[in-house]
C-alpha cells in the first residue's frame, strides 16, 4: 500500500521526540513500525520542503522580499536545522519524495536522486498532467489566492502602478496591481493598514499558504496515483471550503479517487490487510 504522509504526519512519525503532544501518538508509532517492516510504502511531497517549511514571517520578510526587490540571484532560504533533521529521519525510514512540478517556489531542501519516488503507475508526462489537472480543479486555492491578496494591498497602500500601466493595453495582460502583488504584501507587512496588526496579517498569509501547500501535496499524491493520503488536518482554520475539510472529502474520493485517512484509520486498514 502506497501512502502519502501529510506534513503533520511524517514529522511525528520520523522524529517522535519532537512531537510529544501530537494527537494519535500510538497510531503514529504504529505507522513508523509499518514503514520499518515495509508493510506500507511511505511518500512525502516536495511541497512540504517549500514555503510551508519556513517560519510564518520569513515567508514574507525573507523569501517574498527577495523576489519583490529583485535581488538576483535570489538566495533560497535555509531551513531550520531541526526541520532538516526531521526530513533526514523520514528519508532514513525509506520514505520517498513526490515531485511537485510548480515553477518559482520549489523545494528548499536538496533531495538526492535516490530519494525521489519512481514513476511506477504513470509515465512522467502523464504524472505531470495529472498534477496540473488536479490543481486547476481548485482555482480558488493556491498561488492565485496569495496574488489576489497582494493586489488588493497594492490599492490599499496606494502604491504607484504608473510604470506598468502601458502593459494593460496588451491582450490578456494582468492588471498592474496584479503584477505588483509581492510589493503589496511587503507594504502590509511593514506597515499594516488592511489588518489591525502585523500579527493578524501574518496569520492570514499563513492560512493562504497552508491551503496552497495542502493543494500541492494532494496534487502530487494524485499525480503518482498513491493509495491513501494520511493526515491529521481537518482544515479548521480554512473552514468548510478548505480542501482537507471533511466536507470536501467526498468530492476528493468521487472525482479523484483520493482516500483521505487519519493515522488511526490508516493503521486499522493496514492491519486488516495483513
Amino acid at each position: 500500500m502506497k501512502v502519502t504522509l501529510d506534513t503533520n504526519v511524517f514529522g511525528p512519525v520520523a522524529s517522535p521526540e519532537l512531537y510529544l503532544s501530537a494527537p494519535q501518538r500510538e497510531d503514529l508509532d504504529k505507522i513508523r513500525e509499518l514503514l520499518q517492516t515495509c508493510k506500507i510504502q511511505g511518500y512525502i511531497s516536495e511541497a512540504s520542503f517549500a514555503l510551508e517549511a519556513l517560519s510564518h514571517s520569513d515567508r514574507i520578510d525573507s523569501f517574498i522580499r527577495a523576489w519583490a526587490t529583485e535581488q538576483y540571484p535570489i538566495k533560497l532560504p535555509e531551513l531550520p536545522a531541526q526541520r532538516i533533521s526531521v526530513i533526514n529521519n523520514a528519508l532514513a525510514l525509506g520514505i520517498k519524495v513526490l515531485h511537485v512540478p510548480r515553477i518559482g517556489v520549489g523545494s528548499f531542501y536538496d533531495v538526492a536522486h535516490k530519494e525521489w519516488a519512481k514513476d511506477q503507475n504513470f509515465p512522467m508526462a502523464v504524472r505531470q498532467n495529472r498534477y496540473f489537472t488536479f490543481a486547476r480543479s481548485f482555482p480558488e486555492i493556491g498561488s492565485g489566492a496569495l496574488k489576489k491578496l497582494g493586489a488588493e494591498l497594492v490599492a490599499t497602500h496606494s502604491l504607484s502602478t504608473q510604470h506598468l500601466s502601458h502593459l494593460e493595453t496588451l491582450p490578456s495582460w494582468p492588471k498592474a496591481e496584479e503584477m505588483m502583488w509581492m510589493q503589496g504584501l511587503l507594504a502590509e507587512f511593514d506597515e499594516p493598514k488592511k489588518f489591525p496588526s502585523q500579527k493578524k496579517f501574518i496569520q492570514e498569509v499563513r492560512d493562504v499558504v497552508a491551503e496552497w501547500n495542502d493543494l500541492d501535496i494532494l496534487a502530487s499524491h494524485y499525480s503518482y496515483g498513491n493509495d491513501v493520503f494520511c493526515t491529521l488536518d481537518s482544515a479548521k482554520s480554512a473552514g468548510a471550503n478548505g480542501i482537507l475539510h471533511p466536507n470536501q472529502r467526498e468530492r476528493l474520493q468521487a472525482d479523484f479517487q483520493i482516500f483521505v485517512m487519519s493515522p488511526e484509520e490508516l493503521v486499522a486498514k493496514a492491519e486488516n490487510e495483513t
